[in-house]
């Protein structure tokens, strides 16, 4: 059997898995902002100031809908436009404080939910998921 038919059960759990995963983490978070929104701040956040353009790449959206992210976190004061150092004509995006602080408040609730899910698992499973964490992070590297 190919490795790619063995894995497709596996990818199909794993995603369910991380889809309700981050669906109980929402739930149990005051987050204000829709999933979209804050993959946009976590993006600049992780990245640092980028122009729109830039950050529609990394999202893998089109640069009108990053258009309307950006305005949107914009009219909220989670980010803001600067002068792009390196070209006078354009601007990048950079977070604020107050976009800096959002981040850190909600990767603070979403540990403590995850906390609180994990201590009531036993010691081998929460064993077998720190073990897991090396692969699942090479999952994510782009």
């Amino acid at each position: 059997m190919s490795p790619a038919l063995t894995g497709a059960p596996t990818a199909t759990r794993l995603r369910r898995v991380v889809t309700r995963l981050m669906k109980v983490m929402r739930r149990d978070t005051d987050a204000e902002l829709s999933p979209s929104l804050l993959s946009a701040l976590a993006t600049l956040e992780d990245h640092g100031a980028q122009r729109i353009s830039s950050l529609a790449a990394a999202e893998s959206v089109d640069p009108s809908v990053a258009t309307r992210v950006v305005s949107s976190l914009e009219e909220r004061r989670y980010v803001e436009r600067r002068d792009d150092p390196d070209d006078r004509r354009a601007c990048v995006v950079a977070l604020t404080a107050k976009g800096h602080r959002t981040l850190e408040r909600l990767g603070t609730e979403q540990a403590a939910t995850l906390a609180a899910r994990l201590e009531r698992l036993g010691a081998r499973d929460v064993r077998a998921i720190e073990a897991a964490l090396p692969a699942l992070e090479r999952l994510i590297e782009d």
